[in-house]
């Protein structure tokens, strides 16, 4: 139970250590997504700020000029080249205004960037704005560093068009650096308060967990010893013995290991067989008790006590697959049985398993109205009811252990207790570490 438990333990952290690492990279890209757009929309303020000092310029050449603005705006551009440079956030890498025909009268270009011809292009595909107001469009990057698509219509005072400006504005490398240390200082800062959290939080669900465990071990210890007790109780009444439950248990657990019945189905199987006569609880004395043979009419009665037992353990949930044995450990391999006659295969194979089990335990047993038969002479009984009775293949693997199982527990009632404990004990308690492995994976 120590190694189970520290396996649980070691799942657990795994497990918060994997959910630290989730949150932390839905934290560092939500961050990192936050960011960008917090310096996209302040590259978008700055970039307005310089296009309507470029606009306003050109505006005054255009006004105040003695020459056409057309011959003078060249300047502009130039003023721009040389002013853009001092901006800290980034500069014009190329620029041309076309005035209203369409003809380019003006351009700048950044003589240190020779590989921006693709950029260029890309400006040059964006739709003009129609408005006052500035087309900003993010390019791809380059070298590393955010680059914009400047549209803009250039007004006069009146708001009459004069020209068109098309530009590509590139962001400082400076300004780069600093944005990613930044998000590095952000996402670390949440990646550390995601595991700090999460390390916060083990030692409560850790003890929740173990709480759970111990609550779920009690929860299920009651529902035991009530089978226990019931099934006893029953048998009690029938035979004055419970041993019957014990050894049936006992067999049918190791013949069902021995043709490799799943753990869950044997959990299923040592429910059946410790209430597969429960239902006997409707059955009056007179007929229950009868030291002789009963008539047609009684033997019709206890038959009913299978559909007793099946009202019975349907009406508690946790009992309710017992009703495979309960329900069908008088059905025959070849549809001779009761309650509903099944044949083969139709029969559960945990009630096949039981139909063997209980009729060997029956005759090898002492009962108010017959002596034990021996092994060999219980075995031939069996062997004759193959294929009628009993499903042959099981019947062949109980042969090969039939032995081993009289020899130990026919006998041994202190041996059969003991042993019923051990396979209580691996089929049931050791399943609450694998359901609570469950709950984490």
């Amino acid at each position: 139970m120590q190694s189970r438990t520290r396996s649980i333990r070691k799942i657990l952290i795994f497990r918060l250590l994997a959910l630290a690492v989730l949150l932390s990279v839905l934290v560092g890209g939500s961050v990192l997504i936050r960011e960008r757009i917090t310096l996209q929309e302040d590259i978008a303020d700055r970039t307005r700020i310089a296009i309507e000092l470029l606009k306003l310029r050109v505006r005054d050449i255009a006004t105040l000029s003695h020459q056409p603005w057309q011959t003078t705006v060249q300047e502009a551009l130039d003023d721009l080249s040389r002013v853009a440079p001092q901006n800290n956030l980034g500069h014009f890498a190329w620029a041309a205004i076309q005035n209203a025909d369409g003809q380019e009268i003006a351009r700048i270009a950044d003589a240190d960037s020779p590989n921006i011809q693709g950029l260029i292009d890309a400006a040059k595909s964006q739709a003009l704005p129609v408005d006052a107001d500035p087309a900003i469009t993010p390019l791809a990057k380059y070298d590393g560093r955010y680059s914009f698509s400047i549209g803009l219509l250039i007004t006069d005072h009146g708001g009459q068009p004069l020209a068109n400006l098309r530009g590509v504005y590139i962001i400082a490398s400076d300004v780069m650096s600093e944005f990613w240390r930044d998000i590095l200082r952000s996402v670390g800062a949440s990646i550390l308060i995601v595991i700090l959290v999460t390390a916060l939080h083990y030692p409560v669900i850790r003890q929740l967990l173990e709480r759970l465990g111990q609550l779920s071990i009690h929860l299920l210890d009651a529902n035991l010893e009530t089978l226990q007790g019931f099934g006893s109780a029953i048998a009690k009444r029938d035979s004055d013995t419970d041993e019957h439950n014990y050894r049936v248990t006992i067999y049918s657990v190791k013949l069902a290991e021995a043709v490799g019945l799943e753990p869950d189905r044997i959990r299923t199987l040592i429910k059946g067989a410790f209430l597969h006569d429960v239902g006997k609880i409707g059955i009056r004395d007179h007929i229950l008790l009868k030291p002789g043979r009963l008539d047609t009419d009684e033997f019709e009665i206890m038959q009913t006590h299978v559909r007793h037992g099946l009202d019975i353990v349907n009406n508690c949930h946790w009992l309710q697959d017992a009703s495979e044995v309960v329900g069908n450990h008088h059905e025959k391999f070849d549809g001779s049985g009761y309650d509903l006659g099944l044949k083969g295969e139709q029969i559960p194979i945990t009630a096949r398993i039981f139909a063997i089990v209980d009729v060997f335990d029956a005759l090898t047993s002492q009962r108010p109205y017959k002596s034990p038969l021996s092994l060999q002479e219980s075995l031939a009984i069996l062997r004759s009811g193959a294929g009628k009775h009993f499903d042959p293949a099981l019947l062949e693997v109980f042969d090969g252990i039939a032995g081993s199982l009289y020899h130990s527990f026919a006998h041994h009632e202190q041996q059969s207790r003991s042993e019923l404990s051990l396979v209580i004990q691996h089929y049931f308690k050791g399943d609450i570490g694998d359901l609570l492995q469950g709950s984490l994976v």
